[in-house]
Order: C-alpha cells, then structure tokens, then sequence
C-alpha cells in the first residue's frame, strides 16, 4: 500500500513540473524592445505599400534582383505634404537617400534611426513607404 501511495505522490510531483513547462511552449510571446516586428514585404516599381511603425527605427531590406539606384523613405500624411525621412547615418551622403546596394548591408538592409518624430495620427503610427526613380521591380521587406 505504501508503495503504491509513493507512485501516486511521484506521478503527481512529475506531473506538476511536466504540465507547466508543456503550457508555456505553446503561448506565442509577444516581440519585446530590441526586437524587429515583421510589418510585411512588397514588390513595387515606383512606389511602395505604406507599412506602419511605432517608432524608435525602421528597417527596410531589398532582395538582391531589387533595382540598383537611390531609394527615399517618405511618411505618409493624407492632409499635408507627405514627409521625406532623411538616412543619416552614412556621413558622405549629401541627398539623405539611400543608394542600392552601397549604402544597404550585407543582407540588403538599411535602418533609419530615432524616427518618433514622425508617428502621428489617432493610431499613433507613422505610414513609411518606399519610393525610387528608377524603373523595374524591386521587393521590400519591412521591419520595427
């Protein structure tokens, strides 16, 4: 009888460790500061879909066959002008747009730093788009 209440009590310390562990690897964790969101991709000739961004930086990444030439992320604002979002993070580029590949890394990325500034709206995003003057496909992939 002893023996039998050791397993009971045994099987049910196990199954205390056991059920917890199993339950957190199911629940999706939600991204966290330092973490890229995925906001979507793209293919565009001109212009780009609008991807929406929280603030703090911005990503942007072009697959390799995407078009060579200058690339210029713009904010979108439905009642102004829309707003030109400046890279400065390359100190010998005079225009503030992005040239395709040299000014891209490794993996076709680039990243816009400290874009606060321009979330507005009731939702609180900024709608950054991608645009270029050259012709040809390109495909985006963003990120926040």
């Amino acid at each position: 009888m002893m023996k039998k209440i050791g397993i009971v009590f045994a099987m049910f310390a196990l199954s205390l460790v056991i059920i917890p562990a199993t339950s957190k690897a199911n629940t999706v964790q939600p991204y966290g500061s330092g973490d890229w969101d995925y906001q979507g991709s793209d293919v565009f000739t001109h212009q780009s879909r609008n991807f929406k961004s929280g603030g703090g930086d911005f990503k942007v990444c072009l697959n390799k066959s995407s078009k060579e030439g200058n690339y210029r992320l713009m904010e979108e604002d439905p009642f102004n002008p829309d707003d030109w979002v400046v890279y400065d993070d390359n100190p010998y580029n005079y225009t503030g747009d992005v040239s395709f590949p040299e000014d891209f890394d490794s993996h076709g990325c680039v990243i816009y730093r400290n874009i606060g500034k321009y979330v507005d709206g009731s939702d609180h995003q900024a709608e950054f788009y991608l645009k270029k003057w050259s012709g040809g496909n390109s495909t985006v992939r963003a990120y926040d």
